[in-house]
């Protein structure tokens, strides 16, 4: 990456049990023509030839392959290039990622691009103040374990969809998957090995011996070659094959949308989100139906109405973000209870009529005053000597 200086920043993430991702973070900004752009200047092709990629960055660039309301394209014929001759994805939406002050454009150029055989969970959080224009943007790598705090400790069971090389569109990917299923088998046949021959005079004992060392072979062989399931805050227990078909065609039509057309793109998303929202409907009816117990009261929590407990950041009238709950709080004071101006209010003299109060006063007092006078309990006599 030396001709690209710190534009381009890539790592390789091993998850456990999974193949390694190759993650690329892009920051494509320079001045003049797009052949001295340094991040352009990377080894693309060394980047992109690995088997599960993902390109993330600001690329400051404008088309309508990904933003079909771009007025003018800049800085696009690189990106457009690379995501057409090595097949990539485009997870981004229509939603602006980038709204600057007194913007008047739509404008998309903070891009997630990856390899066709990657599954990712895309969002933009609109709502969260960062300081920045640039929208946060969050994803997350599907079929790979996560211990986020978010993230249930409970497994819900295994994948093992990477066991099946029928599945796979390359040679490559064929071949590992067929190298992972040979693994498990021989992991699994070497477990069973030790449990008993059953035959036709075994006792209950060794027959209920036997079916749990089984159980533990393959629970063992599961845990060790393949990927654990876990719920997660984010995940999408209605998504389908027929979406991941959907999204391809939508890749498709995004990648060679000058020789069909925006439309095609535009068909091929609204019937993306046409299938998304009836899934999301089926998968909502199907647990109603099939709820039982406490399970009953899940629907509650997602249709009571919910307060937005998240609030903008405090700009003061200078411009500047109060950060932190001191300096939030003294924005609000001086903008709520500023400061009066100065006056030139004097607080008047006390009198000096306490002077002419002693014991004589104070004896005569309390000899004119009736005993029925003294208030209840207070046990003052008004006889005085």
């Amino acid at each position: 990456m030396r001709a690209s200086g710190n534009h381009v920043q890539v790592v390789e993430v091993v998850p456990p049990g999974g193949d390694a991702i190759i993650i690329a973070n892009v920051y494509d900004q320079g001045v003049g023509s797009e052949a001295v752009r340094p991040a352009q200047q990377a080894a693309w092709r060394e980047i992109t030839r690995h088997r599960r990629v993902i390109i993330a960055g600001d690329m400051n660039a404008h088309s309508k392959m990904w933003n079909p309301r771009a007025t003018r394209p800049r800085n696009h014929t690189f990106w457009e290039r690379l995501i057409e001759e090595e097949n990539l994805f485009v997870w981004n939406t229509e939603e602006a990622t980038r709204i600057g002050p007194g913007a008047m454009n739509h404008s998309i150029i903070d891009l997630t691009l990856s390899s066709p055989n990657m599954e990712l969970n895309w969002c933009l959080l609109g709502e969260e103040a960062t300081g920045s224009d640039h929208e946060l943007i969050v994803w997350e790598v599907l079929g790979t374990p996560s211990m986020s705090t978010n993230t249930s400790t409970e497994m819900t069971g295994w994948d093992i969809s990477g066991w099946d090389s029928t599945k796979e569109e390359d040679e490559e990917g064929r071949r590992k998957a067929e190298e992972r299923r040979q693994k498990a088998r021989e992991c699994y046949v070497g477990m069973v090995k030790r449990s008993p021959i059953l035959t036709d005079e075994s006792t209950e004992e060794e027959v209920v011996r036997a079916a749990g060392e089984i159980r533990e072979a393959m629970t063992a062989t599961l845990d060790q070659h393949a990927r654990k399931k876990r719920w997660c805050s984010r995940s999408k227990p209605w998504w389908n094959p027929n979406l991941k078909e959907l999204r391809k065609e939508l890749g498709r039509a995004r990648r060679k949308w000058r020789v069909a057309g925006i439309s095609r793109v535009q068909a091929a998303r609204r019937e993306f989100r046409r299938a998304i929202r009836k899934a999301k409907r089926d998968c909502w009816n199907r647990f109603l139906q099939e709820a039982d117990g406490n399970k009953v009261w899940t629907a509650a929590r997602y249709t009571t109405p919910r307060i937005d407990k998240t609030g903008q950041g405090l700009v003061r009238e200078d411009g500047s973000v109060a950060e932190g709950h001191w300096e939030r709080e003294q924005a609000i004071l001086q903008a709520h209870f500023p400061k009066g101006p100065p006056g030139q209010f004097a607080p008047a003299e006390g009198g000096r009529a306490f002077e002419r109060v002693d014991g004589q006063l104070v004896g005569s007092l309390l000899k004119a005053a009736a005993n029925a006078s003294a208030p209840e309990d207070d046990r003052i006599s008004a006889v005085t000597p």
